[in-house]
C-alpha cells in the first residue's frame, strides 16, 4: 500500500441517491476502516446546483438558516439559505427552492413551474441588508426565464387588461407589458454561479436543451419557446438591454436572464470554480497524498469541463494522485489514467444492480472506498 497520511475527500453529488456531503461522509467511513491514522479532510463539492449550500456549510463558509418561501408549484415550504462567516454575504441555492429533485415525477411540468420562491428568498436576504449575494443556479424544475423571481422582486408582468399574468412559462403567453421594479438594489454585489453557457433562446437555449429534462414533451417545446421569446422581447424593451444573448442567460430555465435584468451589475461565474475557491480546495491540495472524488456517472462528458474534471486538473497541477469512485463508468478506465487517476471503482458492478446501488448507496460507497484504498 502507498503511504497515505493525508486524504482529501471531495465528491460531487451522486444524483438520485446521495448529496455531496452524504457521499463524502460515506467515503470517510470507508477510508477510516483501512487508514485509521490518516488525516482525512472532507471538502464535498458542487457546481452551483444541488448541494451547494451543504458544501459551503461543511467547509465553514456559511451557516444555514431557513425561511418559508414558495416552491416550484407555489406551495409554501421551508427552505435553507446561507449567511457567510463575515455576516455580509447571503447564499441562495435555487435547487433547494424550486429544484427538480423537490418534485415528484408526475409533478414535473415546465409550463407551470415558477421561480417565485427564488425572488422571495432574495427579498428576504436584501431586507437583512446583505451587501453581497451569491445565487447558485442549477438543478431547476423551471422554464419561466426568471419571471416568477422578478414578480417577487417587484416587477409587474401584465396582460392586455393590465392584470398580472399567471405564473410559469404558460403565463408568459399572455404577457403584454412589463414594468420593472424601482432600481433599489444597484449597490448589491451579485454573483450568479452556474456551469452552463447556454443563451436564453434558440437551439442551444434554455427550452431546447433543458426543458425535456424537466418534463417537457417534444410537442410542448415550440409553445414553451414562443412564450420565452415573448418574455425576452418584453424585458428587452423594458430595460433597453438584449440580455437573452448573454452566454449563460439560459441557466436554470432562464433564471439567470431574469436576475441579470433586475441586477445589471450581476456577474455570471463558473459554479464549480466558485465553490472550489470558496472552500479553499486548491490550498488544501498542498501536502495531500491522495484526492478521493466521485460522482454518479463518469462518461465522455466528464472530461469536458464538468466538476470532477476540474478536480482532476487541479490535483494533477499540484502532483497529487486521485482515486475515483462513481456510480457507473461509461467507457474505459484508461481515459481517466491520463489525468492522474490511480484507480476507479464503480458502485454498479457484478452482483450489484443499478437499483441496488442507488437504494443502498451509502453502504455500497463505504464498502467500495475501503476496497479501493485497500488495494492502492
Amino acid at each position: 500500500m502507498r503511504t497515505i497520511r493525508r486524504i482529501i475527500i471531495a465528491p460531487t453529488a451522486f444524483k438520485g441517491s446521495l448529496t455531496p456531503v452524504e457521499a463524502a461522509q460515506a467515503m470517510e467511513r470507508g477510508a477510516r476502516r483501512v487508514l485509521p491514522d490518516a488525516e482525512v479532510l472532507l471538502l464535498p463539492l458542487a457546481d452551483g446546483g444541488d448541494g451547494m449550500l451543504q458544501c459551503l456549510a461543511q467547509a465553514g463558509v456559511c451557516t444555514l438558516r431557513y425561511h418559508t418561501i414558495s416552491d416550484a408549484l407555489g406551495r409554501e415550504r421551508l427552505a435553507p439559505y446561507g449567511i457567510g462567516a463575515d455576516g455580509e454575504t447571503g447564499f441562495v441555492e435555487m435547487a433547494q427552492i424550486c429544484g427538480l429533485a423537490q418534485l415528484r415525477p408526475e409533478e414535473r411540468d415546465p409550463r407551470v413551474t415558477t421561480t417565485l420562491g427564488v425572488g422571495e428568498m432574495i427579498c428576504h436576504l436584501l431586507t437583512q441588508g446583505v451587501p453581497r449575494l451569491l445565487v447558485g443556479l442549477g438543478g431547476s424544475a423551471t422554464n419561466d426565464g426568471g419571471a416568477g423571481a422578478l414578480a417577487a422582486l417587484g416587477w409587474q408582468l401584465l396582460d392586455r387588461h393590465g392584470q398580472p399574468i399567471p405564473p410559469g412559462n404558460a403565463g408568459l403567453i399572455h404577457l403584454h407589458r412589463v414594468i420593472p421594479a424601482p432600481p433599489a438594489d444597484g449597490r448589491v454585489n451579485v454573483v450568479l454561479a452556474a456551469d452552463v453557457r447556454n443563451p436564453l433562446l434558440g437551439k442551444r437555449g434554455a427550452t431546447a436543451v433543458f426543458a425535456p429534462q424537466k418534463g417537457a414533451t417534444p410537442q410542448m417545446l415550440p409553445e414553451l419557446e414562443r412564450a420565452m421569446r415573448r418574455w425576452a422581447v418584453a424585458v428587452h424593451r423594458a430595460t433597453g438591454r438584449k440580455i437573452s444573448r448573454v452566454l449563460g442567460a439560459g441557466a436554470a430555465g432562464g433564471l439567470a436572464f431574469g436576475l441579470l435584468a433586475h441586477f445589471p451589475q450581476a456577474q455570471l461565474v463558473s459554479g464549480a470554480d466558485f465553490v472550489m475557491q470558496a472552500v479553499d480546495f486548491h490550498d488544501a491540495l498542498r501536502g495531500a497524498d491522495l484526492v478521493l472524488t466521485g460522482e454518479g456517472q463518469v462518461d465522455a462528458t466528464t472530461l469536458h469541463g464538468k466538476l470532477l474534471m476540474r478536480v482532476l486538473q487541479a490535483a494533477k497541477k499540484q502532483g497529487v494522485p486521485v482515486a475515483v469512485i462513481c456510480g457507473s463508468l461509461q467507457g474505459e478506465p484508461a481515459m481517466l489514467k491520463r489525468y492522474g487517476v490511480l484507480a476507479c471503482e464503480t458502485l454498479v458492478c457484478e452482483g450489484v444492480s443499478r437499483e441496488v446501488a442507488m437504494r443502498e448507496a451509502i453502504v455500497v460507497l463505504e464498502e467500495k472506498t475501503a476496497k479501493l484504498l485497500g488495494h492502492l
